[in-house]
């Protein structure tokens, strides 16, 4: 089977950890054969791939829709690979994707929502027509197909749930990094770590915020907030904390290719997004066993069972996100690492070997 995912870019993100997975996922079934074709410009995760001796291809153009030109360069890429099964990921890939897939013939032909649209009538026109074109849609969690079934974007018996795949890498490369951790890691100070894009969705302005309260009025321990990716709020939230006086306490680690290290040795995560998906990170933290507090806005609240496995927040009540964080701080050590140990139970099933098995029943289908 020849399969060639589709997607806007190869950066830092969800998504682009997810086709990354998958290529790894691939390698153990030989009698396949992935291809990785990018609309937009090279990333980080390109990189990567290379490392693994995959060569994405990309086509470094303009991905907002329209772009009916992409379109056409898509169609004779198809029609030059023929490929088995064409597989897009986000809006602008789904848009030209399976519209060239259908006009080249691709026998499969399957388009994935990523996160929770919110389109307005001309979109679900236009989406609902493009999902029309498509064999099978993915839906990342029961909470995405519900919202694109609600739209009317398409129809519940053509939707499946596949939930991401989580896997760190080998062990090997992580000396450094943990030299790195440990020297900002003073053995007496509570670290609640983030892992994220730094984009306005995720909410970090209400966390640090949240955050300048609890240092204030938590005594007992030096408290450390970990955030750790790139995005376009950088340079906002780095005023932010030095206006609050909290360079020092809230550090900023940027990207990083193995965020495990740094999971390890923090002791509670923290991911306060006005919606979510599915989120990778989460699940990265759980198979770390640490206690998590996450927004019950999306997927995260398929993955932890409130007060046992995490604790679920409002994103836009800061009080909740405050009080969850001084319960972490205040429990005692074994029950903190009870709720980590049942989080790591709960986060196995999330493995890189169901993903792959899943995807390729769907596509056999």
């Amino acid at each position: 089977m020849r399969v060639i995912r589709v997607l806007p870019y190869l950066d830092f993100g969800g998504l682009e950890r997810r086709v990354l997975l998958t290529a790894i996922g691939f390698q153990q079934h030989k009698d396949h054969e992935l291809e990785i074709f990018v609309l937009g410009k090279q990333g980080k995760t390109s990189g990567e791939l290379i490392d693994l001796g995959i060569q994405p291809k990309h086509f470094h153009t303009n991905i907002k829709i329209p772009n009916f030109k992409l379109i056409y360069v898509l169609y004779t890429q198809f029609k030059l690979v023929r490929p088995d099964v064409v597989h897009t990921s986000s809006a602008e890939a789904n848009f030209h994707g399976l519209i060239a897939a259908w006009f080249a013939g691709v026998p499969i032909r399957i388009g994935e929502e990523i996160g929770f649209p919110s389109h307005d009538w001309k979109w679900i026109i236009i989406f609902k027509c493009v999902y029309a074109l498509a064999t099978k849609v993915i839906a990342i969690s029961e909470a995405v197909k519900s919202r694109i079934v609600e739209l009317g974007e398409v129809g519940a018996e053509q939707v499946e749930v596949v939930y991401n795949p989580v896997s760190f890498k080998e062990e090997g490369k992580r000396e450094r990094c943990k030299l790195k951790v440990g020297i900002l890691d003073p053995s007496d100070s509570f670290v609640f770590v983030t892992t994220c894009r730094l984009v306005p969705v995720k909410n970090l302005d209400t966390l640090i915020t949240v955050f300048h309260g609890l240092v204030l009025e938590e005594k007992v321990k030096a408290l450390k907030l970990w955030i750790i990716g790139e995005g376009t709020e950088i340079e906002k939230l780095k005023k932010l904390v030095d206006k609050l006086g909290l360079r020092g306490q809230v550090v900023f680690w940027e990207y990083q290719e193995d965020v495990k290290p740094f999971l390890e040795a923090a002791d509670a995560f923290v991911l306060p997004s006005f919606s979510e998906g599915f989120s990778i990170s989460l699940v990265e933290a759980m198979l770390c066993g640490l206690p998590c507090i996450v927004t019950n806005q999306g997927g995260p609240s398929e993955i932890v069972e409130d007060q046992s496995t995490g604790f679920l927040i409002n994103p836009h009540d800061p009080s909740q996100i405050k009080k969850a964080m001084q319960d972490l701080i205040q429990i005692p050590t074994k029950d903190r690492d009870q709720i980590g140990k049942l989080a790591k139970q709960a986060a196995a099933k999330y493995s890189l070997e169901n993903y792959v098995k899943r995807l390729l029943e769907i596509y056999n289908s």
